[in-house]
């Protein structure tokens, strides 16, 4: 058979198993049951795991028996839920209270399980080795090196690595696909501004922390609007401010927490030396004094442009010319499947989840967006067909 009908045939036990993913999330770094799911599955279609020694999450690979030298493909699909309640009303809604796949995980995770079942099926098809990594704390931004570094990129070293998300922006049915750079880095930004507290009635004797924190918000916006050319782009927001006890008290320490998102890795560099200089330069200006902490977050996520032009050769053979749709912006989102592409070259490409329904188009991260499940075969068939392609 080829590979849509041996997708047809499975698509409705993915979908199911989907719907159990879905009612039984489980956050960044508790996946055991979706672990345990995953495994029992990858045993009954008669797939090796690998011996990883992951606490959650797991690598298995399909080894091809056709003749040739073959070469190895790597497929990455996270796992984890997040923290958010769902309000989408579905018959499979969440069952964990405070907790749901509001990114689509659960789509991902069915979309590999089935284009597994028919690799599996096909191995007589191709040489090499497909592996499938089933990667959890992706929401964390901790799980792809988790995976790296037990092995997932070595023992033999991919030649490719792909990866697939949901975007509730592109039609059910269909792909999205964007060369070059998809999704941007991410930074956390920590600053800690100190002073000299005292009574609110008597700031001369005081060093306002508060008052210093102020200033420097709207000063390191400048970074942005005057550091970076308008043909780049780059975020700078802040989502915590975290000081003081009372209202007629200064204190000594205001704590201001933010992130950093950019498409370029140089000027992600020169960003980072501005948040230092301007943190310290605002807050000296106020007689306080700053202590900038930035944490490496994920690097921008570059989709190689040669494997771009494999997906939609391989997309196009099995859900028709029609169904790719080219992306014209890059998220601001990050993803750390980038990590991934520092080992191999590699490709994130879209699974179409959208539909008539306003609630599939409400965006990733809310517990109303709605996910249509015709992605799930679609993506499945892309992936196998693109592998066949690559190991053929």
């Amino acid at each position: 058979m080829e590979v849509k009908e041996w997708i047809d045939q499975y698509a409705d036990h993915a979908i199911e198993l989907r719907r159990t993913l879905h009612r039984n999330p489980e956050l960044s770094g508790q996946e055991w049951e979706t672990t345990a799911l995953i495994r029992r599955e990858l045993e009954s279609y008669g797939i090796r795991i690998l011996d990883s020694g992951l606490t959650t999450g797991l690598i298995a690979e399909i080894r091809g028996t056709a003749e040739g030298s073959g070469k190895t493909a790597a497929v990455r699909a996270d796992i984890d839920a997040l923290p958010v309640q769902e309000k989408t009303g579905e018959e499979f809604t969440s069952e964990i209270s405070g907790s749901s796949h509001a990114c689509g995980h659960d789509l991902h995770t069915a979309a590999l399980l089935l284009a597994a079942r028919v690799l599996k099926q096909m191995e007589h098809s191709f040489s090499g080795i497909v592996r499938l990594m089933f990667q959890p704390s992706e929401e964390k931004g901790t799980g792809a090196r988790t995976m790296i570094g037990h092995g997932a990129m070595e023992n033999p070293k991919p030649d490719v690595v792909l990866g697939v998300h949901t975007w509730p922006d592109t039609p059910a049915g269909m792909i999205g696909v964007k060369p070059g750079a998809s999704h941007a880095s991410s930074d956390n930004v920590v600053i800690k501004v100190r002073g000299k507290g005292g009574h609110g009635a008597h700031p001369y004797r005081c060093v306002d922390p508060v008052l210093a924190s102020a200033f420097l918000l709207t000063q390191i916006q400048t970074i942005i609007s005057r550091e970076l050319p308008m043909v780049e782009a780059g975020v700078l927001s802040f989502g915590v401010i975290r000081g003081g006890t009372a209202a007629n008290v200064i204190p000594d320490e205001v704590e201001i927490q933010g992130t950093l998102r950019t498409l370029n890795a140089e000027w992600r560099e020169q960003i980072i030396k501005s948040i230092h200089r301007i943190a310290k330069s605002s807050c000296e200006a106020m007689r306080a004094e700053a202590e900038v902490t930035i944490s490496e977050g994920m690097p921008v996520l570059y989709n190689t442009p040669e494997m771009i032009d494999g997906i939609r050769s391989s997309a196009a053979k099995v859900l028709g010319v029609d169904c790719v749709q080219e992306l014209e912006n890059a998220s601001p989102g990050s993803d750390d499947f980038s990590c991934y592409l520092a080992y191999a070259p590699g490709a994130l490409f879209r699974m179409g989840t959208g539909n008539e329904d306003p609630a599939t188009h409400v965006g990733l991260h809310n517990g109303g967006n709605r996910f249509d499940e015709r992605g799930i075969p679609a993506a499945a068939a892309v992936i196998t067909q693109f592998l066949l392609d690559f190991l053929t």
